[in-house]
């Protein structure tokens, strides 16, 4: 209750803040300093309102849409246009209808129930079969809307434990594995999170880099899968019997609805990887299969349901997330913060100290960031600016950075893909972050092994 008084007042505080120096920002800083204070206390403005949620997501996204023109920065056009008028709008949209659509049907319980047939129900088996279920969901339908689909299943499935005396160490196991594999999956695509989408625009749009959804998945498909194993390893340690779990009898239809959206994600799934190679980009394939579900005689989902059932937080987030990012770039400001988060010269000592040095660094300031996708918006014009003033390849930076950024570990609320599964009760947040900090260790080894051996620097 005391927390919901002072929201307003931390909103209305800041916003004034920003228009305060917005205002009189020149004759109180100088004209030298204006753009680079006013872009820090946008920055301020966006990450304390996103993290504390003193008005929805949504509002505070489009209030920065409206603040940044203020700044002279930018037009007002310029803004719309570096924020819904940028194609990853139009990509997001699509993807999380996509991801409406899995929920909505039988197809990702059917996808759960293949691979649990595959692996088994003693319990070290379920949890890894939970892993992969999530992190093969993730790696399409975004990690949030893969644990949606899995964290049901894995309830019900901890639910035939109830009798055992491994009851309480199995439940920690099971959603551990439903947060972590759905996060390990966020790794493997572009598509699979916000912070994702966003390291790839940035490089096309400041450095001219065009990172095609094959070339990410050769890389993040290797360290999705080393995560996996490395993960299953820790959370599984405890638990010695190999009896096995009870089944579940319950059928799960394979409808009219299921066939077509398996159709529809396996085009999608083609299109992302090999569209280029005609012309289709990946933003165009996934509005037009997000089309494809509303279209007659297909009608998976119908439009008033899907349109409002998405998250349009996520969707404003995204977008205001890019421009606050292209403020923070072209202010100077991140190359301010650079030389205050990252010594140059640990990033100079070979690609795998390089790596792991990002690597933890980036764990840590999710820490404060409490997002994947607003850790992404202000970490990645960060490493692009350290490797601009140091001669670094920026896709070198970017690369272990957004790999790293698409994991929250330690903390509960870092990530929904968290709080979904920490809403059974299985494990408390002390739990999470014992386990997450083992975890982050394994993550810089495994991520800085796998980008030296391709050779990412």
């Amino acid at each position: 209750m005391k927390m919901r008084r002072w929201k307003p007042v931390v909103f209305y505080v800041s916003l004034a803040l920003v228009l305060l120096v917005s205002f009189f920002g020149k004759k109180l800083i100088g004209d030298n300093h204006y753009e680079i204070t006013l872009a820090a206390v946008l920055l301020f403005f966006s990450i304390l309102n996103w993290i504390l949620e003193t008005v929805s997501i949504a509002v505070t996204s489009l209030t920065l849409v409206a603040l940044v023109p203020l700044s002279g920065i930018m037009s007002f056009s310029d803004a719309i246009a570096g924020s819904f008028g940028n194609s990853i709008f139009a990509f997001f949209l699509g993807v999380l209808l996509l991801s409406f659509a899995f929920k909505h049907t039988n197809l990702g319980r059917l996808i759960s129930d293949i691979i649990f047939k595959i692996f088994g129900r003693q319990p070290k088996r379920v949890v890894l079969g939970i892993m992969l279920t999530g992190a093969l969901l993730a790696m399409w339908v975004t990690e949030v809307a893969a644990a949606a689909i899995v964290f049901p299943i894995a309830l019900s499935i901890w639910d035939k434990a109830k009798e055992r005396d491994d009851y309480a160490a199995i439940g920690k196991a099971v959603m551990l594995g439903v947060a972590w594999g759905c996060a390990f999956g966020g790794v493997a695509t572009p598509i699979a999170t916000g912070a994702n989408l966003i390291a790839v625009n940035y490089l096309e749009t400041y450095c001219g880099i065009k990172i095609t959804f094959g070339h990410w998945m050769m890389i993040g498909i290797p360290i999705c899968f080393s995560l996996i194993l490395a993960g299953w390893w820790i959370l599984t340690l405890p638990l010695k019997s190999t009896v096995e779990l009870g089944t579940d009898s319950e059928a799960i239809e394979f409808g009219r609805k299921e066939r077509k959206l398996s159709v529809i994600f396996a085009v999608a799934i083609l299109g992302w990887i090999f569209g280029d190679k005609i012309g289709l980009g990946s933003h165009q394939v996934a509005i037009i299969s997000a089309i494809a579900l509303f279209l007659p005689g297909i009608e998976v989902i119908d439009w008033k349901t899907g349109i409002t059932n998405i998250s349009w937080n996520s969707i404003f987030l995204i977008s205001a997330g890019v421009l606050i990012g292209d403020v923070l770039y072209s202010s100077g400001l991140a190359e301010k913060m650079a030389n205050i988060f990252f010594v140059p010269s640990l990033l100079e000592n070979g690609i795998l100290i390089r790596d792991i040095y990002i690597v933890i660094s980036v764990s840590i300031l999710k820490i404060l960031f409490s997002s994947n996708t607003v850790s992404g918006v202000v970490l990645v014009p960060i490493m692009l600016s350290v490797a601009a003033a140091n001669s670094l390849s920026p896709w070198g930076l970017v690369a272990p950075c957004i790999f790293s950024s698409a994991l929250s570990l330690i903390v509960v609320s870092s990530s929904p893909v968290n709080v979904i599964p920490y809403s059974s009760k299985a494990f408390s947040p002390k739990d999470m972050a014992l386990y997450g900090i083992v975890m982050t260790i394994m993550t810089a080894l495994i991520i800085g092994g796998w980008l030296t051996v391709f050779g990412v620097n």
